[in-house]
């Protein structure tokens, strides 16, 4: 890495860190990094989910963002997502609720299949051990106040998550740009019970090809910052150096200096006898402390000045330290880097004369970060939490069905079958039996909705079609005044007079809201719009009765209105439509079927994973020269149906090695970053080790976090005997398996 480059990288640095300690003049990157944060969160992000019939799926959402103080946390998010170019958004289950993570560009690795999904991803952060026993300090330093710093690396696949623990920092690359070698620590196999990869992956840029190229929002103008730089700092010593003024006199200089040539310091005792420190000169050859400088404006002029001729002259030069052409390329410089990273220079805002030419030179940065406000929530923490309802609704199912007492059928696995003709017939029972199962099961749900009475230990949300979700604005950066209100409503008085509908009319007046927001505000009288249409009835049934009493001029014998042509009753329906519409808006049911799918495991798969054995209904990626290594079937870890111990892939494995019982990954939580634990042993080479690569209290025994058995009576009281009714409202709550967390 040159020296332009590691200036770059260290500028990033301060802004994304926050670091006051890194020498940076130029503010081009903190200063568009706050203009876009401001655009980019105004006065708060808020998600939703755009269908949510029974109300719970908002609390959920909100439920979780508080928990992980996510308001707090997006400032820093906006800042990474930006420098790095890209992000990942990773969320894991914390006994009831969920530990929802941001890893920025160099804390972790995606790998993806063919179809552009997500294979498995590998991340990696520092958490924080409180040391205690016989090696704690009594009186830790500023640096050791946090305890002993460990390293954790999660390898994330479908059907399971290995995290090793280690005290050494886990690198993905060494200095050289090779991959590191795997660093020890202690490794242990979770099983993914949720089935899929819980993460979605975001970036800033995207070429015209659709390749993510991850680029920050800087790197392409690394030059013209460094050399803006450049420009900052050569300014910044102008002025230090050109800053005082220089004396000039006709006087000689001892005259006006008080101290003149004459040394005025004595050298120190200690330096006279031969010392001197380790990082100073001796006081024998140097004034201690480096003496006055004459740069600096320490020399001493006495207040009078006697004896001066007639002839004498005393005055001071004041240099030009920073000439005008100079300032003003520094400035036009700056506008230009603000104008090509899409915003504008606020210093410069003073060209704008009016408030509606500030707010319309503003509406370019609010264009630019609008883009990237939706490339980080709308494809981002909006999809992570589609998945997080869309497990919260396999809960609930799950739980449902045990609680009224249905047996899910067992699908089989192809492996412990020698016939395939027996597996087959195995696997068409099992089908008959799976749609029985989920129509009773349909039936059951259907008529608990209808009672409103929720048994005992259901958790997780009622499935209610559509699990997209959205996000918009708290509040705008400018907001409207009255007048400016006032003048939507006229809009909206206008457009509902020209025939269009109140929903549609009200998105000039409410544009943030949503269409069902907007029909639920639509519970008054429209009164106006009633007198409005009532009056127009009235003028079509007038009408109507003047057409009877005039004769036909074709046929006088018959009245005007028996002719087809002048049929006044479409006109009436149509009034009595659009009476009847704006008297009963209400919301739209969404199915799922517009939702993005997620690539998850098949129901075999998850057996499969549950039990200990590598999948084998994943799709495998065949590319001679990149997937002979670790790829499916090789038997290297991580390559699927492979993996040693179970026969290379497509193989039958019954009567064979029996698989590994995994723990679950809800009941062995990791620590979240920065976090401090206090643990009794911090030293990961010791025999025993714990579930996270520490010695616990009891070496040998792993502890519970939680049960996963769902029929369990102790656990879910009242489900195997007394059934107690509940109010329709505790279904849409997390009231049943609870997976506590330490």
């Amino acid at each position: 890495m040159n020296q332009a480059e590691s200036g770059f990288k260290q500028i990033l640095t301060a802004a994304k860190e926050r670091r006051g300690d890194l020498s940076v003049d130029t503010m081009i990157v903190s200063s568009h990094l706050a203009q876009m944060r401001m655009f980019m969160l105004r006065r708060g992000i808020e998600f939703y989910a755009e269908q949510d019939s029974y109300g719970y799926r908002k609390d959920f959402i909100a439920k979780v963002c508080e928990h992980n103080m996510l308001d707090m946390k997006l400032d820093s998010v906006v800042d990474y997502f930006l420098c790095d170019g890209q992000g990942l958004f990773y969320f894991r289950p914390a006994g009831d609720n969920y530990q929802l993570l941001f890893f920025p560009k160099d804390n972790y690795r995606a790998y993806r299949d063919q179809a552009g999904d997500l294979n498995n991803i590998v991340l990696t952060y520092s958490f924080n051990v409180q040391s205690e026993g016989k090696n704690a300090n009594p009186f830790p330093s500023e640096a050791a106040r946090g305890g002993k710093k460990k390293y954790i690396k999660l390898n994330v696949f479908k059907d399971r998550i290995e995290q090793t623990i280690s005290d050494e920092k886990i690198e993905f690359e060494n200095n050289m740009g090779q991959s590191s070698i795997a660093m020890p620590g202690n490794t242990e196999t979770l099983t993914n019970s949720l089935g899929f990869i819980p993460a979605v992956e975001v970036f800033n840029y995207m070429d015209c090809t659709g390749e993510a190229t991850g680029n920050g929002e800087f790197e392409w103008l690394a030059n013209q910052i460094m050399y803006h730089d450049d420009l900052v700092k050569n300014v910044r010593k102008n002025l230090k150096f050109f800053g005082n003024p220089t004396l000039i006199s006709s006087r000689p200089k001892h005259d006006i200096i008080e101290s003149g040539e004459d040394s005025t310091f004595k050298p120190t005792i200690s330096s006279q006898a031969g010392f001197a420190a380790m990082g100073r000169s001796s006081t024998r050859v140097s004034e201690p402390f480096g003496g006055a400088s004459a740069l600096d404006g320490q020399i001493r002029i006495p207040r009078v000045i006697a004896n001066l001729e007639a002839t004498d002259r005393v005055g001071y030069l004041t240099p030009d330290s920073v000439s005008g052409d100079q300032n003003m390329y520094v400035k036009q410089y700056r506008s230009e880097i603000r104008l090509a990273l899409g915003g504008v220079d606020d210093i410069d805002i003073g060209t704008a004369s009016t408030a509606y030419e500030i707010k319309t030179l503003y509406g370019r940065v609010a264009a630019t970060a609008e883009k990237k406000a939706r490339a980080l929530f709308t494809y981002g923490l909006c999809r992570l939490f589609g998945l997080m309802i869309k497990h919260e609704e396999r809960m609930f199912n799950e739980s449902f069905a045990v609680a009224m007492g249905l047996k899910k059928p067992e699908i089989p696995l192809q492996e412990d079958y020698q016939d395939p003709k027996e597996f087959q017939a195995e696997n068409e029972k099992f089908f008959k039996k799976m749609q029985a199962y989920e129509k009773k099961r349909v039936d059951l749900l259907g008529v608990t909705l209808e009672s409103g009475e929720m048994p005992n230990g259901v958790t997780g949300l009622i499935p209610d079609g559509s699990t997209k979700i959205s996000w918009r604005w708290m509040g705008e950066v400018f907001e409207d005044t009255s007048d400016e209100i006032l003048q939507n409503s006229i809009v909206v008085r206008n457009l509902q007079e020209a025939g269009v509908g109140s929903i549609e009319a009200l998105k000039y007046l409410f544009p943030n809201k949503t269409e069902e927001e907007r029909a639920a505000m639509m519970s008054g009288f429209p009164f106006r719009v009633v007198q409005q249409t009532q009056t127009a009835i009235n003028s079509f049934v007038g009408m109507l009765g003047n057409l009877y009493q005039l004769p036909h001029p074709q046929t006088p014998d018959l009245p005007l209105a028996s002719d087809p042509n002048l049929d006044l009753t479409g006109f009436l329906y149509r009034s009595l439509d659009y009476l009847r519409k704006e008297l009963s808006y209400s919301g739209k049911y969404k199915p799922s079927s517009s939702d993005d799918n997620v690539s998850e495991l098949s129901d075999a798969d998850k057996r499969r994973s549950a039990i200990g054995r590598p999948v084998r209904d994943e799709p495998t990626t065949s590319i001679p020269g990149i997937t002979d290594n670790g790829a499916p079937g090789s038997g290297l870890p991580g390559s699927g149906p492979g993996i040693a111990g179970f026969g290379s892939g497509g193989q039958s494995v019954a009567g064979g090695v029996p698989g590994i019982e995994r723990k679950l990954e809800y009941k062995q939580p990791v620590p979240g970053p920065g976090a401090v634990l206090g643990l009794p042993n911090t030293d990961p080479t010791s025999q025993s080790t714990g579930q996270l690569g520490f010695g616990t209290a009891n070496p040998g025994a792993s502890p519970v976090f939680g049960s996963p058995d769902l029929q369990s009576g102790s656990f879910n009281p009242g489900l195997l005997g007394q059934r107690g009714p509940v109010s329709a409202p505790a279904a849409g709550r997390r009231s049943g398996r609870k997976r506590t967390s330490k």
